[in-house]
């Protein structure tokens, strides 16, 4: 068998990758921990409502909605965002910053909100997104050209669009711990791109140079792929799922194999099969140089492979680690090969012999099936259907949360100072499930922690604290946690989670064959199997999928149709499940498609040979009144038909007539001739007084009212002239109008009255007159007019009545033609005057037709008569009404500054106006004062009181030691020495009695006489100078304020 290569080199790359994978420590960035609201307005992606929630990482039939890369992480919310967190020192969070060992808490990839995310899946140190219309946007490390956009090199800090050959759509993301990258896409082809220095990506080329033989044939030299390019899968095949490990990548076919390629380290490409030594680098297999380049089925050949009926096991989903693979059988079996150094296989130990690790079956939970399984670096988890999350392998930060109730919660993974290594948590060399694994729908396997998604679709995380991975709280720890811990995401904001079973029938993916439902023109005829429809029926699009009989007017004669084909016009099916359609005999057509029987000729229609989509309707002159006829009936004489499609004939109807069969018209009668009945021959001759203008008639017309006819025959009548007229139908004459009467025109039937306003004083007249100005005529019939009489006046011809002259105007005389309005400085208030009046004083006119004379408004005044405005009041004067003929003077008390006022303003306190007809107040003097308004005269402040400003409106009360014995002051005396004053308001200072005395001014009271002399008593000199001055101050600011 192939043998595991064991040399210094192996050693040395499996612990490199375990040290950097597990104690890579991050500084902390302090502003780079803030978490980013979901935007209002981002657009959202609508709840699944599932019946299955989960997710099958990698496979083609499943959206993956949570990934974890190397000690980072990323999810899809149920708005279509996507949020990221853990290391971002090279962009891989997608928020736009990077930095040596950075890290980052829960945050918004805000470049993709409103693209409608649908999957993400995190790699090595770079990240990709999914969108609903199968873009992929990439960012994070590109040294490789794992981001697809074309270029290799750097780091892309926000995300940019892998460039796919055009019209290729994306269906589903590779998920593991990878430098490259693949996509699925919606026709099962596989696209890869990125690391490919050990043919990882799988196209045949190796971007390395490799001895002296085999020389880097990448363009530019580069160690990647810089976008994603075909895959070649063996003909036939399509990919269901894929998944990009270390250096090594594998995919499962639509023929139920898996392969892989890439370097064959530990067997993880070849499963120990035997295989030919590589071509480019002459190793053998199983071997870290035994390259791979391009896909290769797993055939699980080795004679040490102890799996029973391998040959026809069949793979429905592929994960990768680092340096092992595995699968999931379509029975729910795992099988796992490659190395198994940290017990990652889960075969119950971690023996990794110096043969190949062959294919073995995974050791789950007895009686369970696995659902979905994901793997890492050296480490995996398990869905299964009864218990839930199972994880085994490496468990150096607890990452398989493996926590019973009586191990230790917390993992130590540092050792003490200089110290490495797991302390307390050893590895898992079976599935062992996860504390609380059975609340969860999907579970994730990461390189230093694990998540789970539970019912809620709320995110749980367990293993290394040292990345922000488990709670967002903890970094740069040295341990991890067995216990799953709840992540907070932003806000309310939940992950979204796929529906295993999206088409409904009951079967999950990755198991079901049909996951999107039967194609079309298939039916589901058992439980996960698909047939094509027979001819004459069609499979429905859709659950269930079933098989349905062609109905009639349909038909169709191949299998695997979606539908049945309409019967065309013309044609017709009757019966259900037909194969073909028949056609329509004679005498019967059928316009439309999809009929089950073709119709009848409809009366006035036929049709005469089969096969027709119409009906001919029968011509004009002929008719049929039947269905289903092939021939139309002439017209009978003294009938007609005048239209097609008719199914009768119509008799010739009166003022006409007809002797000819199949006519299409009858004969009208001539003008002056008339028929009366149906069917006529012969025409009617009109008698006088009578006429007929038109052909056709049905009778004869007698002349009209102010018309008459003088002769037979007539096709005509004669109108009366003007000046006659006739109210009588059928006469010969016309008779002559009265005076006061006339008509105009020519057809009169009565002799029109003169109306009020007009006359006529003679007969036959063909109008009337009109009364002149000055004049008018209120009766009809009239024969003369009448003249205005004194006070009206009629300006126009043609009145019925005079006008009374309005107010504020005047007339003269009789048969007056204009009134005239009243001059300025006149007025008139009545109607039909002859004469205006004067404009009285207090009040004015500004115009000529004044109806009333206008009174002074308050503040204004005029003492004349015949005036045409009022005067203004003076100032310190005023006017109270209107109408006045004079101004008042202020009175004592008020003041008035302006003219044309209607009253005075009263004096403001503080103030006073002591005379009469004032322009201004006056303020009170210091001393003085006035709490009052309008008033003519300020108050002496009191004795005891002072007023030390002016306009003041109270006084002052003089402070305890001070008095005042005047009224009328502005100040208030300090007490004498040897004096006091102990009350406010004081009138006179008091003598300090015997025995006492104050040596200073301004005082509340005396003081006892100091036996030694001194100034004050028990005070010394500086004491007593201090009082001093702080009296004299506190005296000296309340005169000045």
């Amino acid at each position: 068998m192939p043998h595991m290569a064991k040399g210094p080199w192996t050693g040395i790359l499996l612990a490199t990758l375990m040290v950097f994978f597990s104690t890579h420590s991050l500084l902390v960035e302090s502003e780079s921990q803030t978490e980013t609201e979901f935007p209002s307005n981002e657009i959202r992606m609508e709840s699944i409502s599932s019946n299955s929630p989960g997710q099958v990482l990698g496979h083609i039939d499943t959206h993956d909605t949570l990934s974890i890369g190397r000690q980072f992480a990323c999810a899809v919310t149920e708005n279509s965002s996507v949020v990221c967190w853990g290391r971002t020192d090279y962009g891989q969070t997608g928020i736009g910053i990077s930095g040596s060992e950075v890290y980052h808490n829960m945050t918004y990839v805000d470049a993709l909100n409103g693209m409608g995310i649908v999957e993400v899946s995190a790699h090595l140190d770079h990240a990709c997104g999914l969108t609903s219309q199968g873009a992929v946007y990439c960012w994070g490390s590109n040294v490789e050209g794992q981001i697809g956009n074309g270029q290799i090199g750097g780091n892309v800090l926000v995300p940019a669009q892998a460039i796919f050959p055009q019209g290729v759509v994306a269906k589903s993301l590779s998920q593991g711990p990878s430098a490259h990258t693949c996509a699925i896409s919606t026709d099962g082809d596989l696209y890869c791109w990125g690391g490919n220095s050990k043919g990882q990506v799988g196209n045949g080329q190796v971007c390395a140079n490799i001895g002296t033989t085999y020389y880097n044939p990448c363009s530019g030299g580069v160690s990647g792929i810089p976008a994603p390019e075909l895959i070649a899968m063996p003909t036939g095949v399509t990919v269901t799922s894929v998944s990009v490990g270390g250096e090594h990548t594998c995919a499962t076919g639509s023929d139920g194999g898996v392969y892989c390629w890439g370097s064959d380290m530990n067997c993880r490409v070849t499963g120990g099969d035997s295989v030919a030594d590589s071509p480019i680098t002459g190793q053998s297999g199983c071997m870290y140089w035994h390259i791979q380049p391009s896909p290769r089925k797993l055939t699980m050949s080795n004679t040490e492979v102890t799996i029973p009926d391998s040959a026809n096991i069949s793979f429905v989903q592929t994960v990768t680690g680092w340096v092992f693979s595995c699968a999931m059988t379509d029975s729910g079996a795992g099988i796992c090969w490659g190395a198994n150094t940290e017990s990652q296989q889960g075969i119950g130990n971690n023996s990794n012999g110096a043969w190949a690790v062959v294919p073995t079956l995974i050791q789950g939970p007895s009686g369970e099936s696995m659902t979905s399984i994901s793997a890492t670096t050296a480490q995996a988890c398990a869905m299964y259907d009864l218990t839930g999350a199972h994880c085994w392998g490496d468990n150096w930060g607890g990452n398989t949360g493996d926590y019973n109730g009586s191990n230790d919660v917390i993992c130590n993974y540092f050792g003490g100072i200089g110290g490495g290594g797991n302390q307390n948590c050893l590895d898992r060399a079976a599935p062992h499930q996860v504390h609380t694994g059975g609340n969860y729908t999907a579970v994730v396997m990461g390189a230093a922690n694990a998540c789970g998604l539970d019912s809620s679709n709320d995110i749980h995380c367990w293993g290394a604290y040292a990345w922000n991975n488990v709670n967002q709280t903890q970094h740069q720890v040295f341990w991890g946690t067995r216990v799953p811990e709840l992540m907070q995401l932003p806000g309310t904001v939940k992950i979204a989670v796929d529906d295993l079973d999206s088409d409904n029938d009951g079967i999950n993916a990755p198991f079901d064959l049909w996951a999107e439902g039967c194609p079309s023109g298939w039916y589901q005829d058992a439980p996960n199997s698909c047939q094509e429809s027979p001819p004459g029926h069609y499979a429905e699009e859709g659950l269930p999928w079933n098989l349905v009989m062609c109905e009639s007017g349909t038909y169709q004669p191949n299998v695997g149709q979606a539908s049945c084909i309409d019967s065309i016009p013309g044609y017709h099916v009757p019966n259900e499940g037909a194969l073909s359609q028949t056609i329509c005999p004679a005498g019967s057509y059928q316009p439309n498609a999809g009929s089950q029987a073709c119709l009848l000729a409809d009366p006035g229609h036929m049709v005469e040979t089969p096969g027709k989509t119409f009906q001919s309707a029968c011509t004009v002159g002929r008719y049929s009144s039947t269905s289903g006829a092939t021939a139309c009936l002439r017209a009978s004489p003294g009938y007609y038909v005048d239209t097609a499609s008719a199914t009768g004939q119509t008799p010739c109807p009166p003022g006409r007539y007809s002797s000819n069969e199949g006519s299409v018209s009858c004969s009208s009668t001539s003008p002056g001739q008339y028929t009366s009945v149906n069917a006529s021959t012969h025409p009617e001759i009109c008698e006088p007084g009578s006429y007929q203008p038109d052909s056709a008639g049905t009778s004869c017309i007698l002349s009209p009212a102010g018309f008459y006819v003088s002769s037979a025959g007539s096709t005509s009548f004669q109108p009366c002239l003007s000046g006659k007229y006739q109210p009588l139908e059928g006469s010969t004459g016309c008779e002559m109008t009265q005076p006061g009467y006339y008509t105009s025109g020519v057809g009169s039937v009565d002799a029109i009255a003169c109306e009020p306003g007009t006359y006529q004083p003679n007969s036959g007249a063909d109008m009337c007159l009109s009364a002149i100005p000055g004049t008018y005529v209120s009766n009809e019939a009239a024969v003369e007019y009448a003249t205005c009489a004194t006070g009206t006046f009629q300006p126009n011809a043609g009145s019925s009545e005079c006008l009374v002259v309005d107010a504020g105007h005047y007339a003269t005389g009789e048969g007056a033609q204009n009134q005239i309005p009243c001059p300025v400085t006149t007025y008139q208030p009545l109607t039909g005057q002859t004469s205006c009046n004067d404009v009285e004083a207090g009040h004015y006119t500004s115009s000529t037709g004044s109806s009333n004379q206008a009174p002074c408004e308050p503040g204004t005044y005029q003492p004349m008569a015949k005036s045409t405005s009022c005067r203004d009041s003076p100032a310190g004067h005023f006017v109270p009404d209107s109408a006045s003929t004079a101004f008042v003077a202020c009175p004592v008390g008020t003041y008035q500054p302006i003219s044309a006022s209607s009253s005075c303003l009263q004096a403001d306190e503080g103030h006073f106006v002591d005379s009469s007809s004032q322009l201004s107040q006056t303020a009170c003097q210091k001393g003085t004062y006035q709490p009052n308004l309008g008033s003519s005269e300020c108050l002496l402040a009191d004795p005891g009181h002072f007023v030390d400003t002016t306009a003041a409106t109270e006084q002052t009360v003089c402070p305890a030691g001070t008095y005042q014995s005047r009224e009328g002051q502005s100040s208030c005396t300090f007490t004498s020495t040897d004096f006091f004053s102990s009350e406010p308001g004081s009138v006179d200072q008091t003598p300090c009695p015997a025995g006492q005395h104050q040596p200073l001014t301004s005082q509340t009271e005396c003081v006892d006489k100091p036996d030694d002399g001194g100034l004050l008593p028990g005070f010394g000199f500086y004491a007593a100078m201090v009082a001093l001055l702080t009296a004299a101050i506190g005296i000296r600011s309340k005169q000045e304020s």
